[in-house]
């Protein structure tokens, strides 16, 4: 966990010259925003929405393999209810790279509860960088691909939260695809029945609770589901 006065993690924004301060203003419209609209033609072969059963699951998971190029997000957050933001966000690349990872500094304060899970404080993420700042990165990481998240819904409500607050630019969450749910996926793998109907919800087996380490644990997942394991 990198504190205050540490220097920051993220993988894609050593952009600025070496002791030169970095300037906190909002990015301006990028050729990788008009790039990333075109990407709402990339379609899940077999989408979480539709997988009733262990077969359907296995079937996902190989089409992601196997198919067009895919990333996993994971994140931390300040908690469950509003407002909301990212703490934490890591991505991962079909093969395991890591393509972005950092630490964000919140724009509403961290429910202590979260703080227990995670272990970030507004104390310690004081200092790093706000979510318009890693806007940009975030894009270049996401952009044309599948985006795989464990527990998608709930990652894309605080992604689109974040996104809203930086005004104009809020229409481009509208443009992205649909992010794939693996832990959807991984219910119906499991197969267990839930009392309100459907498939029970499972921990993700292997995580850290850091961003980075979640979404390489459901990396792992979604090879392990393509296996037939």
């Amino acid at each position: 966990m990198t504190v205050s006065g540490t220097q920051p993690r993220g993988l894609l924004c050593d952009r600025h010259p070496q002791g030169a301060p970095a300037v906190a203003t909002a990015p301006a419209p990028c050729e990788d925003e008009r790039r990333m609209g075109s990407s709402s033609s990339i379609r899940p072969a077999a989408s979480p929405a539709r997988i009733g059963g262990r077969e359907d699951a296995i079937r996902w998971a190989r089409s992601l393999l196997s198919g067009a190029e895919f990333v996993v997000l994971d994140s931390e957050t300040t908690g469950l209810g509003n407002p909301i933001d990212f703490v934490e966000v890591g991505i991962v690349s079909g093969q395991g790279e890591p393509l972005f990872d950092s630490l964000i500094e919140p724009s509403c304060p961290v429910d202590p509860r979260a703080s227990r899970v995670h272990g970030h404080t507004a104390e310690s993420l004081a200092g790093e960088r706000h979510f318009f700042e890693v806007y940009s990165d975030l894009l270049d990481a996401l952009w044309s691909k599948r985006v795989v998240v464990y527990n998608a819904s709930y990652d894309r409500r605080v992604w689109d939260a974040a996104v809203g607050r930086l005004g104009a630019r809020a229409a481009l969450a509208g443009d992205l695809p649909p992010w794939e749910c693996a832990m959807r996926a991984f219910a119906a793998y499991v197969g267990e029945r839930s009392k309100r109907g459907g498939h029970k919800s499972q921990k993700l087996p292997g995580g850290d609770h850091t961003a980075i380490g979640d979404a390489r644990a459901t990396l792992r997942l979604i090879e392990r589901m393509a296996e037939g394991a």
